[in-house]
């Protein structure tokens, strides 16, 4: 925690803060407002940051999927979404992620259930809220759908029921934009639909996104081979989660591919199955120096973007 609050120190006293610029209707219309002072977008960034990072912690250590009590998922979930400047504040994709976090917890709980309809319906509508503040999501749809077929056998009313979860935050959102603002009803799925086209590329691709994007491609290589090996040694329901993880990060970098802005918050939900990934290798890792030396490099990566801009 003194980690993250170091880091939004360093970024508002350098200035490096990028400027809020969304492109996300709903985002906008509901909580644009703590975007408008830099200090609240900060505060806020933060406390949302750390609700995530403690759900998250607290979901890995009831399962017991690290077999053990730690706290790493947490410092590495404050971590990766503490890297460009861009995550200091208060962004779409992070709401989108405490609603992910939420939707992957629910969906855990329906292993080994005779009947899941509650969880089913509770998943499709977290993740329909995560794609109403940040249209990228929607990817995720088809993540839950994945995840009830690997966690259960093929049951077709949970499949419909979690659709039916997804498109009410949608229908009841456009319901009330609709009697409150008739004269321009499609706005917001006019834009929302739209995002996908608009793609917006970094100008510059300087050497501070060089070394962040090396350093965590190394760390995202080693952990991940490390992970995927350890996958068959854990009993079934723990397998199937640590799957479940896998797929996850598939549909994060999907999410990213897809979203309009090309930056590291964009790509924001990877932090929530990479922060686990990571912590499985730091905690079992055999080696003595390379866990080490990867965290510093991943924390000096993170200062130098966070200082430099």
């Amino acid at each position: 925690m003194l980690f993250a609050i170091g880091i939004r120190c360093i970024a508002v006293a350098n200035g490096v803060m990028a400027a809020p610029d969304t492109g996300e209707p709903f985002f906008d219309l509901c909580l644009g407002w703590l975007q408008k002072v830099q200090m609240v977008s900060v505060a806020a960034g933060f406390l949302l940051l750390a609700a995530e990072a403690y759900i998250w912690n607290r979901f890995i250590n009831s399962q017991t999927l690290l077999n053990q009590t730690s706290n790493l998922p947490a410092l590495f979930y404050i971590l990766l979404l503490s890297l460009r400047p861009i995550q200091i504040g208060f962004y779409p994709a992070l709401v989108a992620s405490f609603f992910l976090i939420l939707a992957i917890t629910r969906l855990s709980e329906s292993s080994f259930k005779e009947k899941a309809l509650s969880e089913s319906f509770d998943a499709g509508f977290f993740t329909g809220m995560a794609t109403l503040f940040y249209f990228p999501s929607s990817v995720f749809l088809i993540f839950l759908w994945v995840s009830l077929l690997l966690l259960r056998s093929v049951v077709w009313r949970e499949m419909v029921v979690s659709l039916i979860g997804f498109t009410i935050p949608a229908l009841l959102t456009l319901a009330c934009y609709n009697i409150l603002f008739r004269g321009d009803n499609l706005y917001i799925p006019y834009r929302m639909f739209r995002t996908i086209w608009e793609y917006r590329f970094p100008l510059h691709y300087s050497w501070k996104h060089t070394l962040l994007t090396a350093v965590l491609g190394i760390t995202g290589l080693v952990t991940i081979i490390f992970f995927v090996r350890g996958i068959a040694n854990n009993v079934v329901k723990k397998r199937k989660i640590w799957s479940l993880m896998l797929w996850f990060s598939t549909f994060g970098l999907a999410a990213g591919i897809i979203a309009p802005h090309k930056d590291a918050g964009a790509f924001s939900s990877l932090a929530i199955p990479c922060s686990f990934i990571f912590s499985n290798y730091f905690l079992k890792s055999k080696s003595r120096w390379l866990p080490d030396l990867l965290f510093i490099l991943l924390a000096l990566s993170a200062g130098i973007n966070i200082a430099l801009g």
